[in-house]
C-alpha cells in the first residue's frame, strides 16, 4: 500500500503558523511597552500640571496676603493643599519663603512630588525608582 506524501505547500503552512506566533509575541511585547510607557508619561504630565498649579496658587495667595498678615503660611499651605486635588497630599512636599514680608519683595513657593511608575521596567530609568516633579513660582508681594 502506497502512502501519500503530504504536498510541499502543506509543510510550509504548518511551519508558518509557528513563525507567526513568534513574530506576534515580539510585536506584542514592543507594542505593550509603548502603550504602557505612554500611559506613564501621561500620568507624569498630569502630576506635573497639578504640582505647577499648586505652586502658582500658593504664591498667589502669599503675594496677596503676606504683607498684611505675617502668619500667612497657613493660608498658603491651605491653598497648596486644595490645589493638589488628584494627588496624595501626604506625598507632596513644599517650602514657602519665610518672613518678614515687605511689599515689592519676591515671594517664592516650591512644591515637589514623586511619581512612582506602575511598571518596574520604566521605574528602572529613574534614580530611586521615582521621577521627582518640581513646581516653583516666584511672585512679587503686594
Amino acid at each position: 500500500m502506497k502512502q501519500h506524501a503530504m504536498p510541499h505547500w502543506q509543510d510550509r503552512v504548518a511551519d508558518d503558523r509557528g513563525q507567526a506566533v513568534v513574530e506576534m509575541a515580539f510585536v506584542l511585547a514592543i507594542l505593550m511597552t509603548l502603550v504602557i510607557g505612554g500611559i506613564e508619561v501621561g500620568r507624569a504630565v498630569n502630576a506635573w500640571a497639578i504640582v505647577t498649579h499648586a505652586s502658582r496658587e500658593g504664591a498667589r495667595v502669599g503675594a496677596a496676603t503676606c504683607t498684611l498678615d505675617p502668619g500667612c503660611e497657613d493660608r498658603v499651605t491651605d491653598a497648596i493643599e486644595i490645589s493638589l486635588t488628584g494627588l496624595p497630599v501626604a506625598d507632596a512636599r513644599w517650602t514657602v519663603d519665610p518672613g518678614p514680608y515687605q511689599a515689592g519683595a519676591p515671594f517664592q513657593v516650591r512644591v515637589e512630588f514623586d511619581v512612582v511608575p506602575f511598571t518596574p521596567l520604566i521605574g528602572a530609568f529613574f534614580s530611586d525608582g521615582a521621577l521627582t516633579l518640581v513646581g516653583e513660582t516666584t511672585m512679587r508681594l503686594e
